[in-house]
């Protein structure tokens, strides 16, 4: 029985770890809902009025003023919210929008709706910068009767953006880089030292040098 609970408590605490962590680029599947009327004006988890105007959210687990970018999985649209609340608390909701970002998603009809949620950027500054990739979505065919012209599709990527003012969230990564260069340098046998060779300085042709050089003819 004691194994049990030790091994019940070990589940439960990985599983909150995973629940907590948030890293720049995670990614979670779920539904979105949006706040009703009579929040608005009151005071948030982040002791802010909430606004109807601003792209703010209330999200469990994420820290304040996380950017997240949202996306309606029906119709791909997307938006970037800050994250200054907590909630929702109904089973399986994991965001709450306010009324200008239901607007944008067109969620304020529908009510719910699947998105995806990912990380983009903390404390205000956004690190991920989404861009579009025109990609061919089928390739042409060629035939005497007829030409089928090529589909075009646009592909949502990202980069990281260069200047970056809260380099802290990104020491992780340069952690990880050290810890293999390391690695690699264990794994490489050292090789032998070359001595670098004493360059001998050469004799300055003086006068008196040049005397001693001279063969002296021999007597006959």
């Amino acid at each position: 029985m004691v194994k049990v609970f030790y091994s019940s408590i070990l589940v439960f605490c990985i599983s909150i770890s995973i629940c907590l962590s948030q890293d720049l680029g995670d990614e979670r599947y779920g539904v979105a809902s949006f706040y009703s009327g009579k929040f608005y004006g009151r005071k948030t988890a982040n002791n802010e009025k909430l606004n109807k105007t601003k792209l703010t959210a209330a999200h469990k687990t994420y820290p304040f003023n996380t950017l997240v970018e949202v996306t309606n999985l029906t119709n791909r649209k997307s938006i970037i919210v800050r994250i200054n609340d907590r909630g929702p608390y109904i089973r399986g909701r994991i965001i709450d929008l306010t009324d200008a970002g239901a607007k944008k998603l067109k969620l304020n009809k529908i009510g719910l709706a699947k998105v995806k949620v990912k990380i983009v950027g903390f404390e205000g500054e956004q690190m991920l910068i989404p861009y579009q990739h025109l990609s061919l979505a089928t390739n042409p065919k060629f035939s005497r009767t007829y030409y089928q012209k090529t589909r075009l599709k646009y592909k949502k990527k990202y980069r990281l953006k260069r200047n970056i003012k809260h380099k802290k969230y990104l020491e992780k990564r340069k952690k990880k880089k050290i810890k293999i260069k390391k690695k690699a340098l264990i794994k490489k046998k050292p090789g032998k030292k070359t001595v670098a060779k004493k360059q001998l300085k050469k004799p300055s042709l003086t006068p008196k040098n040049l005397k001693n050089d001279r063969k002296t003819p021999k007597k006959k």
